[in-house]
Formats: structure tokens, C-alpha cells, sequence
């Protein structure tokens, strides 16, 4: 697989930084890389002793954490064009592991590698120090929407997910059948598998997704977008998604049944807020799903 695609991708990100120029793009676009594939729910590389950078090429991969239990915790994803690691030189010390959600295509790029290229071009140390912050940023949305109820914390997931597949130039069947199925939204969002299912299914009930053979598709993001609250700025990507400002979407979910009611005027008087129940505690996911 030509490997300049990914490259050109990850240079636009370096550029947002606002501090590369001709030679460092050049620089970057120039790297010799060795893609090599990574199967399903197999280990990319672990963090606690990097030897290597990982560049997603093509495929879904996400830093995890296994905890005492047996429960998966997804700290981050990545999407073709991202880097896993390798954003400082010398590079910081991660904790947890790197797995592909989806057959991956990677490419690792030596940590020497990047210290020469940083050395000979300081505006690419900068940008690389910039796309921690990002995904800094990133994880702090998520540690802010822990506070939301499950069902508005999914839907901002969904939103994240299809944001960030369209950037990287995937179509959302290429994210949510290949790699990120209902048991890893369920151990992004900490709720039980079964909790998933049930609000996945109200949201279509609402119009705001579709199922199709497990494959999530989102017909009017920008409503979508406006019942989970999601602003794309914090993701810092070229395309931004838009909310739409004279709908709301409430959300309610009874015993053994969640239903959604959608109301135009926002908070206008024909406008009903829905209660929500808790999310339910994860009942601890096992190994990769």
C-alpha cells in the first residue's frame, strides 16, 4: 500500500500547529516507512518501553488499558494518518497498551528517526508537541462527559467517531463495522454491552442513527450532534461538525425500553426535557471484543 496517502494526512495535522514549512512537510513526506499488518484485537506495540512511533495507515487502533478485574479500558483511538506515541524526543514514558480494533495496516517509525528529524527541523518538535495536546484535549472531553448520562455520552462517541473517520477519509462503515463494534463504545463509555444495545436502538428509534447489519449510520449528523452537545473544535480538524440550533432531542429511558421524543424550538414551550436513567456499571468486558 502506497504509504504517502497517511503521510500527506499526517502532515496537514503537523500544519495546524501553525509551524511548518516547506522543508519540514518535504521532511516528513520524504520518511521511508515499512507498513506491516496488525490482525484484529492483536497488540500493536506496548507503551512502557518504546522502541517506535506507530503510524496508522489503514484500520481503527486504540491505547487500552486491562485492569485487575479483567475489564478493557479504552483510553484513546486512532485513526489512519494519527500517531501512536513518539510526540516528544525524547519520548515520554505511556503506560498501557496499543491494539488494532480492526485488521491495521501501521507503519513504526524509530524513535531515533524522529529525534533526527526534530533535531534538524525544531517546527516539527513543535507541531508533534502541538498533536499531544490534541489528544490531551481529547481525553479530557471524555473524562467531561463521564459526568453526562450514558445515552448523551454514546451519542457524543458516535459523533467523535464519524468526525474523525471522515477526516481520516474513511466512510463510517469502515469505522463502525471494522473495528469499533458495540462492546468497544461499551468499554469507551464504561456501561454494560447490554446498555449499548438498548440506547443504539432508541437513537434509531428516534431517527438519529441507523443499524444496519451492526453498522452504525448517522443519516443527520447535525442533529445528532445537537442532542449529544458535540462541537468538533476540540478534535482540531479541517472539517468541522455543525449543529443544528433550532432542534432539540430529549431522551428517556424506561424499564426494558428506551424511547427518544425530538422537539423543534429548543427551549421554546413545546420543548420537554427527558429524564434519563444512570449508566449501568460495566459488568466487566473481558479481553478484546
Amino acid at each position: 500500500m502506497p504509504t504517502r496517502e497517511p503521510l500527506a494526512r499526517l502532515v496537514r495535522r503537523l500544519e495546524e500547529a501553525g509551524s511548518l514549512g516547506e522543508r519540514e512537510r518535504q521532511a516528513v513526506l520524504s520518511l521511508r516507512l515499512q507498513p506491516r499488518l496488525v490482525p484484529a484485537r492483536a497488540d500493536i506495540g506496548l507503551e512502557q518501553d518504546p522502541q517506535a512511533a506507530h503510524l496508522v495507515l489503514r484500520g481503527v487502533a486504540c491505547r487500552y488499558h486491562m485492569l485487575s478485574d479483567g475489564t478493557r479500558s479504552i483510553v484513546g483511538l486512532f485513526f489512519p494518518g494519527d500517531l501512536c506515541g513518539g510526540h516528544s524526543a525524547p519520548p515520554v514514558k505511556h503506560y498501557g497498551s496499543l491494539g488494532a480494533l480492526s485488521p491495521s495496516l501501521v507503519a513504526d517509525v524509530p524513535l531515533r528517526t524522529l529525534e533526527v528529524l526534530v533535531g534538524d527541523h525544531p517546527g516539527i518538535g513543535r507541531a508533534l508537541w502541538w498533536l499531544a495536546l490534541v489528544e490531551l484535549g481529547i481525553a479530557q472531553q471524555w473524562l467531561a462527559n463521564g459526568g453526562k448520562e450514558a445515552e448523551r455520552r454514546i451519542a457524543h462517541l458516535v459523533c467523535e467517531i464519524l468526525a474523525r473517520s471522515e477526516a481520516a477519509g474513511m466512510a463510517d462503515v469502515d469505522a463502525f463495522s471494522g473495528g469499533i463494534r458495540q462492546g468497544v463504545i461499551a468499554d469507551l463509555a464504561a456501561v454494560s454491552l447490554v446498555h449499548v444495545n438498548r440506547v443504539l436502538h432508541a437513537l434509531q428509534d428516534a431517527g438519529l442513527i441507523r443499524l444496519e447489519r451492526g453498522v452504525v449510520k448517522v443519516p443527520k449528523p447535525s442533529r445528532l450532534a445537537a442532542y449529544a452537545d458535540f462541537d468538533a473544535g476540540y478534535l482540531h480538524l479541517a472539517g468541522r461538525a455543525a449543529t443544528e440550533p433550532g432542534s432539540e432531542v430529549s431522551l428517556s429511558c424506561e424499564t426494558g425500553r428506551a424511547r427518544i421524543r425530538a422537539s423543534a424550538g429548543g427551549s421554546g414551550p413545546g420543548a420537554r426535557p427527558g429524564s434519563v436513567n444512570d449508566a449501568r456499571p460495566c459488568q466487566g468486558h473481558r479481553g478484546w471484543r
